[in-house]
């Protein structure tokens, strides 16, 4: 058993590739990407979802061509790919580094905060470099400190670099993360203002793209990275001098871990005698819920959620077990900034816009088919191929193929994703059409489900809620609505992997609950349900012989999903309970449990 002080740490929620290094955390070695970027261009765009490790590469790049660093290329990069193979560029340039996640999103200060950050990130760059810039350092901070503008500060910091031996190397982080927040929190007109215009965002973007024009341009190398290119369009006339590397085969996995990367890392910790599951345990709930991304169409590796693998292999290590909650909490939080895109404020009344129909239509169907667009204005959200698109980037889908013409097959990655999904279903649910659950109740219920097999109470507390809410009744016509809607709710329970149009014995099944017995394995009970939808007559009754056609068809249906053997084997020794649930609008008309058949 591995010694407890030899323990490489988990990074969890470490980016700084110098505190990796010293102290002893373990790194996924992705250095060799570091030729691969440097062939693509000098002006580089990358985009990748939130939590796949940007921040953490875009240090490394920093540590390894800052002129600065030279004299600890040993110690940084030993062991590393890059440093067995470097590159002649490696510590030659002068490194200006923002992370624009690090400024507070005041709406009504936002301007003085972005000059506020540029100030003192300037500032620190001139300290660092007084003896290359041969400056008088007073004097500079002077200057920079009366500027009005933080496109100004950077103009006076480009002139000191003119002329100079090293160039400068600009790397932006989360480039876009301010601006969203501003998007997202105080709308459309907001977030116009600073990009667009006189806008200080796109007067910042013109000087850092005038910095790499003309023979004495100071700015050598650029590299900017964050989840969307809806600022970048926003700015576009101000700064069209990146290549965006995004949908770039070659760099697929640059961000991310690989099934390899991960096998690699849960054999070093086997050492410690703290992972008791074997690996095909482990890989097929890892998979399940953080695998599945791909970034290009051309790509044949997928790659999983890089800080979702830390944050499981961490709670696990706690205990030697599956953690209780499989969706890390500050990463729900990060994505619940995203509501914006489905729901907006009409003089203080949430109401769904056009985007949740369409989110609606990819939970149903798990598809959705588009050109990938490489950039577009915020004002152009709502057209189709733009929102699939950005879902795309945010990693709410995935390229899961493509058509004969180069459209992208898009699908829900994972079940950490599928479980946003249900979570902006019930949001929206909840603020614009005013339907809402105890959820103390529901998990109560679902805890009655899994240990007694009580599954009335449950499904006629839900359904009960559902036949109450009048605003839900033009929302829940036809079946498949009415499978998306419990598919959703069901889903928030941690107790059942809840499986829509899943394949059983040559059928699909509407919802099947699957007990999650690797992590609880006190479940003593499993389902399966079938929905039907029948429309009602005049006299609001639907129509009793059309009913009992259905009932006799749901029946016959999960007769045969039930003799299915590797379900059979996958639910073990727990009951399997069928049921049949008929809708007419939103009425539950019709529930049953079928014994025989």
């Amino acid at each position: 058993m591995m010694n407890q002080n030899q323990l490489k740490l988990l990074p969890y929620g470490v980016s700084d590739y110098y505190l990796f290094r010293r102290d002893n955390y373990y790194l996924v070695d992705k250095t060799r990407y570091i030729r691969d970027i440097e062939d693509k261009g000098r002006y580089l765009f990358l985009i990748r979802p939130r939590r796949f490790g940007k921040s953490l590469f875009l240090s490394i790049l920093e540590y390894y061509y800052d002129i600065h660093q030279k004299d600890k290329f040993d110690e940084l990069f030993s062991g590393t790919d890059i440093h067995s193979h470097p590159t002649i560029e490696r510590n030659s340039y002068m490194v200006l580094k923002f992370n624009f996640a690090d400024i507070f999103p005041n709406t009504t200060l936002i301007e003085e905060e972005f000059l506020h950050y540029i100030k003192s990130t300037v500032i620190a760059f001139t300290i660092k470099y007084q003896s290359l810039l041969q400056i008088d350092i007073e004097l500079a901070r002077k200057e920079i400190e009366s500027a009005k503008s933080a496109s100004w500060v950077l103009v006076g910091l480009l002139n000191y670099c003119k002329g100079q031996k090293h160039k400068l190397y600009v790397i932006i982080d989360e480039y876009d993360n301010f601006s969203n927040t501003i998007l997202s929190t105080a709308g459309e007109d907001a977030f116009k203002d600073i990009t667009h215009g006189e806008g200080f965002l796109r007067a910042f973007f013109n000087v850092i793209k005038g910095g790499t024009t003309g023979s004495d341009s100071p700015i050598s190398r650029l590299f900017m990275s964050g989840v969307s290119p809806i600022t970048l369009d926003d700015v576009t006339s101000g700064f069209n001098i990146a290549t965006n590397i995004s949908l770039h085969s070659d760099v697929n996995d640059i961000m991310g871990f690989t099934y390899k990367e991960i096998e690699t890392m849960i054999a070093y910790y086997r050492q410690t005698g703290k992972i008791k599951h074997s690996n095909a345990e482990l890989m097929e709930i890892l998979g399940y819920w953080y695998n599945h991304y791909r970034f290009s169409l051309d790509a044949t590796t997928e790659v999983f959620n890089t800080v979702h693998i830390l944050y499981f292999l961490r709670e696990y290590m706690l205990n030697s077990r599956i953690p209780t909650e499989l969706i890390d909490r500050n990463a729900r939080i990060d994505y619940n900034k995203l509501r914006h895109l489905i729901i907006v404020d009409k003089k203080g009344t949430p109401i769904a816009n056009g985007n949740f129909l369409k989110l609606r239509q990819i939970i149903e169907t798990n598809r959705a088919q588009t050109y990938i667009k490489e950039g577009f204005p915020s004002d152009k959200l709502t057209e189709q191929e733009n929102f699939y698109s950005l879902l795309y980037y945010f990693g709410l889908l995935t390229i899961s193929g493509s058509t004969p013409s180069g459209q992208a097959i898009l699908t829900i990655p994972n079940e950490f994703v599928k479980r946003l999904y249900f979570d902006y279903l019930k949001e929206t649910l909840n603020d614009a059409y005013s339907f809402h659950i105890d959820m103390g109740t529901f998990f109560n219920l679902v805890e009655e489900m899994a240990i007694k097999g009580n599954w009335k109470g449950l499904i006629e507390y839900i359904a009960g809620r559902m036949s109450e809410s009048l605003s839900l009744r033009d929302l829940m016509a036809g079946e498949k609505a009415h499978q998306v809607f419990w598919n959703a709710y069901l889903g928030l329970s941690q107790l059942y992997t809840v499986y829509s149009e899943k394949e059983l014995n040559q059928g699909y099944s509407d919802l099947v609950l699957e007990p999650f017995l690797t992590r609880f394995p006190w479940i003593k009970y499993s389902y399966i349900m079938e929905f039907k939808y029948i429309k009602a007559l005049e006299s609001n009754q639907p129509d009793t012989q059309k009913l009992e056609t259905l009932k006799k068809e749901a029946a016959l249906q999960l007769t045969k999903y039930s003799n299915d053997e590797k379900f059979k084997k996958i639910i073990g020794t727990t009951q399997l309970i069928k049921l049949v649930l008929i809708f007419s609008g939103n009425r539950l008309v019709y529930l049953d449990e079928v014994t025989d058949c």
